[in-house]
């Protein structure tokens, strides 16, 4: 069978999944610009997320401290250090341009995590139309949703969960 026939039933078989989401990132689209720059995004983790990437990058000696004796450094320099690293690599400055870039990426790894959840929930009970409820409900939840564009903390931890969770199921 060639990829792009796999390619072509994977997408059949699971043509909800797709249209939830598109539907969420056309939602998305619409609704990211409402979530402004934070305080979050303007301080502490984004110096977070530059000093880590500082330190791997080789500029050890210099950021050691601020790594290291900074009083926030038990927040979340495995997520805010790839963010630093894409806003380096698009050449963004800090500022809006940062917290849109930030915001997308966040809110495409919490969708991933509802895909996760679909592909769990499809995995124990063999129903696409559970799945796709158990996924929705998972998108839906006004709070975690709206937290999906600017946290950085617990809703990428709950969406690497529910990715853990899905691997565990199947390993």
């Amino acid at each position: 069978m060639s990829v792009a026939l796999g390619a072509r039933r994977l997408a059949a078989a699971h043509w909800a999944l797709w249209a939830v989401l598109a539907l969420f990132l056309i939602v998305a689209a619409f609704i990211i610009d409402d979530y402004h720059v934070q305080w979050g995004d303007m301080g502490f983790q984004i110096s977070i997320g530059n000093a880590a990437l500082d330190y791997l990058s080789g500029d050890g000696e210099r950021v050691f401290d601020q790594l290291f004796f900074y009083h926030d450094r038990y927040y979340g320099a495995v997520v805010e250090a790839p963010l630093a690293l894409i806003a380096r690599i698009l050449g963004l400055e800090e500022g809006e341009d940062v917290s849109l870039v930030r915001r997308l990426i966040l809110h495409l790894f919490f969708l991933s995590g509802g895909t996760f959840c679909y592909l769990l929930v499809l995995r124990l009970f063999n129903s696409r139309l559970l799945a796709i409820v158990a996924m929705i409900l998972f998108l839906l939840h006004p709070r975690i949703y709206a937290h999906s564009f600017v946290d950085s903390k617990d809703t990428t931890f709950l969406a690497a969960f529910m990715i853990a969770l899905y691997l565990v199921h199947r390993a």
